[in-house]
């Protein structure tokens, strides 16, 4: 089977066991059997077990199928467009893993919660993810880079979907403030006016290591992905 198509069929897999598995009818009974503990280690066993063997499919394929970017080189703009695509994904990929769960900690006392980088968009770490994704696809144009990547961002857009989704179903007071004043697109609430960048809310290790990891992708990322 062309490696693409099997790079297809385990993002379906990883997807849907994913998607499964932290859907409430599912997850309630799972955890009153298994415990808290129990359940995050299964969860965790079958993510690993659908993303890793995507991961190494992919990097074991990309070799033989790898052709050039003129893509990157002959659009004017694609290379400074692609590359702020990834600045902002980085930083929100830090930022995100940085604070609590943005699904489970929404709330204060005060009612909602959307300081920091939550004010940029309900979802840091996923948006970051999928920001990369289509930051590959704009100069990644072979079939199994544009299956893994577009795979890449379609997951995380729907991961955040499900994600609102819970949260509304929830029902949690102060859930409709928080959604009013938050996006699920980065940056859109701050745009509309909904909300602001506060500066001085964001962790300021978290920025600094977001600067040198984009460094170090930048000087590094031709030998990872030719």
């Amino acid at each position: 089977m062309n490696a693409a198509w099997i790079v297809l069929l385990l993002w379906v897999l990883f997807a849907a066991t994913h998607t499964v598995l932290c859907h409430p009818p599912v997850r309630a009974p799972l955890v009153s059997r298994l415990g808290l503990r129990g359940y995050l280690l299964l969860y965790s066993l079958v993510a690993l077990a659908t993303f890793v063997p995507l991961v190494w499919v992919f990097f074991a394929s990309r070799t033989a199928h790898t052709v050039p970017l003129p893509v990157l080189v002959q659009t004017p703009g694609i290379w400074w467009l692609t590359m702020a695509l990834m600045g902002v994904a980085i930083l929100l990929l830090v930022l995100g893993f940085s604070r609590p769960n943005p699904v489970s900690v929404l709330m204060n006392r005060s009612g909602a919660a959307a300081a920091g980088a939550l004010r940029i968009t309900r979802h840091p770490a996923f948006m970051g993810v999928a920001l990369m994704g289509a930051a590959h696809l704009l100069v990644n144009h072979s079939l199994l880079d544009r299956v893994f990547f577009g795979g890449l961002l379609l997951y995380a857009l729907l991961g955040c979907a499900h994600q609102d989704w819970r949260r509304r179903q929830a029902g949690e007071p102060g859930t409709r403030e928080y959604f009013a004043e938050t996006s699920f697109l980065p940056f859109v609430a701050i745009l509309q006016g909904r909300n602001r960048l506060v500066l001085r809310e964001l962790n300021p290790l978290a920025l600094v290591l977001a600067v040198l990891l984009f460094g170090l992708i930048f000087l590094f990322h031709h030998r990872v992905m030719g």
